[in-house]
């Protein structure tokens, strides 16, 4: 298991690119973030495991089969607490 855990986060890419618009508008109705933005996965030596972790999800139910039972919403709401209580824990 190790091994399997390894291979996903053995080359987090520094930076990360939008492959399309935000959801998210300013107040003229345009897209607050672009395709094409690139965003930083680590910044001063902290990893945004969020990201990291929500865009590797697929990888991840196949490394490990018995997460594809659980519901990919369930996974991403874990995801955003865990990353919600390091960052309160972390930042505060």
């Amino acid at each position: 298991m190790r091994r399997s855990v390894h291979r996903i986060y053995q080359n987090i890419p520094e930076f990360r690119i939008q492959t399309q618009d935000g959801r998210k508008k300013d107040n003229n109705g345009n897209p607050i973030t672009k395709k094409g933005d690139k965003h930083p996965n680590i910044v001063n030596g902290y990893i945004f495991s969020e990201t990291v972790q929500l865009a590797d999800l697929a990888q991840t139910k196949t490394l490990f089969p018995e997460y594809k039972s659980i519901h990919s919403q369930v996974l991403q709401d874990a995801i955003q607490r865990v990353q919600t209580t390091m960052d309160n824990l972390c930042f505060t």
